[in-house]
């Protein structure tokens, strides 16, 4: 639960709401230092009010996307 705990605390500073939905780009450090693994590389999405993560990577030449990785907060 200690992921969790962090990841709730960063939706807070960032978005104001521990319900919030942050999207953005890490570095592998810093997923690592949050989540406690690395999910890949592309736009890393955070949402509070589901306790989920997922990286989201373009795909089909950049049309379209498929969201990869998806955890939930517990299985950190």
């Amino acid at each position: 639960m200690e992921y969790a705990g962090q990841l709730a605390l960063f939706l807070l500073e960032k978005t104001g709401s521990i319900f919030g939905v942050w999207a953005g780009r890490m570095t592998a450090a810093e997923q690592r230092a949050l989540f406690g693994q690395f999910l890949g590389k592309g736009l890393i999405i955070i949402d509070g009010e589901k306790e989920t993560i997922c990286n989201r990577v373009k795909v089909c030449y950049g049309w379209d996307y498929d969201d990869r990785n998806w955890r939930r907060w517990r299985q950190l």
